[in-house]
Order: C-alpha cells, then sequence, then structure tokens
C-alpha cells in the first residue's frame, strides 16, 4: 500500500492584553504633523513555547528613551512622542488666573479607546485596541525666571505616578483612574497664574491590547490611527487660551509581523506501509488462526504554532468515508488515524487530545488541530494504518493476492 503525504501551506487564524512599547518618532517635512509607529513580531520559539503574544521590536521613543527610561521600566510605563511640546514657545498656552480645575488650568482631556484595523497584504484583517492611559509632561512658565509652575499640586482626574523638583519646568506623568474603563478622561492642576505657560515636552502614555497571533495568518498586517491636538473638540484637549500649538495631529501607524511555524519530518520510506499482525504471521501460517488486526504505524514528527486540518483522499473510498484496500476482486476498509501529543484535534462538537483520532475523507467535517499551548517543537507523532475484524477474514480467502490502496495525507496549515 503507498502512502502519499501532502503538506498543504494555505495563507488564515484568542486575545491578550499587551502593552506596546512605541518607538521612533519621524519628523515630517510637513509641518502641524507627527508620526510615530509602532511594530510588533511574532516568531515560536523553542524557548518559549507557550508564547502567544506579539513581542515588540520598536526602537525605544518618548520620554522612555531617555532619561527616565530605567523608571519606565521598572513601572511597565510606555510612551510615544507627540511633538506638541515646544522649549522655544511654539505651543503656548495662557493661564486663567483663577484657582480651579477648569479648562483655564493645566488641563488634559484625554481621548476614548479606539479600535484599530490591521489588514495584511492578502487582505486578511485583525482588531487591536489603543488606549492612551496618562500622559508625561514638561510645563512651564515662558519666563524662565517665573516660579509660577510650583504651584502644580491637586491634581484631579488623574494621579500623579512621577515628578521631578524643576520649579521652573517641572516634569510629570499622570495616569488616569478610570480603571482601563475606555471612555474620555479629564485631568487638571490648579491653575494660580493669569500669565503665559509653555509646553516644553510632551507625551501620550498608552496600553495596547494586540490580537492573538495564534489567530492570524502569515503575513504583515498594519493600520494607523490619527488624534487632533489643540483645544475644545480636538481627541487631545488641552484646555482654553491655547495661544499656539506646534502640532495638531499625531499619527501612529502599526505593523505587526505574524511568522508562524509548521513543519513535519517524515523518515526515508514513509511512503509505503506494509500491514502485518501485531504478533507477526506464525498463528495464521501455523495455526490458520486467522489474525484480528493487521496494522503500520508511520513515525513523523511535527512542529507547529498555528491550527491545521489533516484530510484524505482515497483511492478507494468506502461508503462511510474511510479509504479502502483492494486486490482487484474486493475492497476491504482501511482504518486510518492519527496521534500528535500536544496537540488538540476537533471535528464537529467532538474536541480531544489528538490521540490515535480517526481521519476518513471528507469535505464538511475535516478535523482540525491546534497546539495545546502556543507553539509545539518536533513532538513526535504517528499515522496509523489498519484493518480490523470481519474484512481480515474476507483477506485471507483470497491468498495469493495483494491489497492495495492510495492514501493521501493532506497537512493543511493556516499559514
Amino acid at each position: 500500500m503507498n502512502i502519499k503525504l501532502l503538506v498543504k501551506y494555505n495563507p488564515a487564524g484568542l486575545v491578550l492584553l499587551m502593552v506596546l512599547l512605541v518607538g521612533q518618532l519621524v519628523w515630517q517635512a510637513s509641518a502641524q504633523a507627527f508620526t510615530a509607529r509602532i511594530t510588533a513580531e511574532f516568531t515560536p520559539s523553542r524557548n518559549n513555547p507557550n508564547n502567544r503574544t506579539f513581542t515588540n521590536t520598536t526602537p525605544l521613543g518618548g520620554v522612555c528613551s531617555g532619561a527616565h527610561i530605567v523608571w519606565c521600566t521598572n513601572n511597565n510605563v510606555f510612551s510615544v512622542g507627540t511633538g506638541l511640546g515646544g522649549a522655544d514657545g511654539s505651543t503656548l498656552k495662557k493661564g486663567s488666573g483663577v484657582s480651579d480645575h477648569g479648562r483655564g488650568s493645566i488641563y488634559f482631556d484625554l481621548p476614548e479607546q479606539r479600535v484599530i484595523t490591521v489588514i495584511s497584504d492578502t487582505g486578511e484583517t485583525a482588531e487591536l485596541f489603543l488606549r492612551i492611559s496618562g500622559v508625561a509632561f514638561r510645563y512651564g512658565a515662558l519666563d524662565p525666571t517665573s516660579t509660577t509652575p510650583s504651584s502644580l499640586l491637586d491634581l484631579r482626574g488623574c494621579r500623579e505616578v512621577y515628578g521631578n523638583g524643576n520649579s521652573v519646568r517641572p516634569f510629570r506623568i499622570i495616569m488616569r483612574n478610570d480603571n482601563g474603563a475606555g471612555g474620555r478622561s479629564s485631568c487638571a492642576y490648579e491653575m494660580l497664574a493669569n500669565e503665559e505657560m509653555v509646553v516644553a515636552s510632551f507625551d501620550f502614555i498608552y496600553e495596547i491590547e494586540t490580537p492573538e497571533p495564534l489567530n492570524m495568518k502569515n503575513g504583515i498586517y498594519r493600520g494607523s490611527s490619527t488624534y487632533s491636538m489643540g483645544s475644545l473638540g480636538s481627541d487631545l484637549d488641552i484646555g482654553d487660551e491655547l495661544l499656539a500649538i506646534r502640532d495638531t495631529s499625531l499619527t501612529i501607524d502599526f505593523e505587526l509581523k505574524v511568522n508562524h511555524l509548521f513543519a513535519l519530518e517524515f523518515p526515508p520510506g514513509s511512503e509505503t506501509a506494509i500491514l502485518q499482525p501485531l504478533g507477526g504471521w506464525s498463528q495464521w501460517t501455523d495455526y490458520k488462526k486467522v489474525p484480528a488486526t493487521l496494522r503500520k504505524d508511520q513515525h513523523f514528527t511535527v512542529s507547529g504554532s498555528t491550527n491545521f486540518s489533516v484530510n484524505l483522499n482515497c483511492e478507494y473510498l468506502m461508503p462511510d468515508g474511510r479509504c479502502g484496500i483492494s486486490n482487484g476482486v474486493s475492497t476491504v476498509p482501511l482504518d486510518v488515524a492519527i496521534t500528535m501529543p500536544g496537540f488538540l484535534g476537533r471535528a464537529d462538537l467532538g474536541f480531544a487530545e489528538a490521540l490515535n483520532y480517526p481521519l476518513t475523507q471528507s469535505f464538511t467535517h475535516v478535523p482540525r488541530f491546534s497546539p495545546k499551548d502556543g507553539a509545539t517543537f518536533q513532538r513526535r507523532s504517528y499515522l496509523r494504518f489498519e484493518v480490523n475484524g470481519d474484512p481480515i477474514k474476507e483477506m485471507v480467502t483470497h491468498p495469493g493476492t495483494q491489497y492495495k490502496g492510495r492514501v493521501t495525507v493532506i497537512f493543511d496549515a493556516d499559514m
């Protein structure tokens, strides 16, 4: 009996919270806009087979790429610069002179969570969630001799997670207090002065929730989202009395790369399977005792990080979907099963580990398999071919003939 193995790669695909580090910002030749780029990649690793998330591949950017990198790393804080700040006074706001927490104060109204669609080169789509969870800023009076910013006290709507002691141009990192609700959120300090203030630097602190790569096909997925920056009506609203602003928008480009693994290794000679009784032919040749089973196990190794299906194509197809073998006069059914420890199989409503999992030829109920934990590497597995029970009694009535048939085993990976 000849066994043909066909491995078919076909570009198809859970959601985990993941905070990605945003990268190097690119200054645009056309003023009034700033662009940042986030890149992430999923590549299965033998050193981390349970990994189900993307790995950030973006260079450090924003406040967390400078003097505060250690603090950001230790506190799991990630930033993206906006270009809004300008120590030269290119972004200016006038204080209201009123001791309150309104739009005339040091005020930030942060945008709601966004759902961003990323699309692969082949048209596959996935969704990620981007949430601006805080801001990092350096704020001060335009007059460097003024000590007005020393009154950055009584923050409301957010919590201050970092601050330095600079009384002229103090630096602060503040975070939302809405426990990840995802809507708009306002933060404000008191404003005690009626004078022009300069935004010397400004970064977003953010979180991103990526799709689970095990549900995505191979490829590069791209998408983008733009935030307007300014006064009332802007995505990032920094309050009233905005005298000048350096940049009025920030565009964040996303690039997610999925590099799934799927590989089969069969030893030489696996294309032919000779079925024999479990204890050899002696019981038949010596005592004419009909064997209960004729079997051959074909061993192989499988490595994978993606879902895949296994189907059969039979030279001799039995009515119940099983393959058959024939001597030209009679045809008997062949049972085919696959064992792949570490992979879960499902067909219809069934779901079980792939241990002696039956295979048939089908166009509607093809079993699909998934790695139990992220990715699996070189897992020892086997295909079992056997004839059982009464069909063997039929076979032994045709001595001197050969029963054979071609069975094509099709592995179709979602890549």
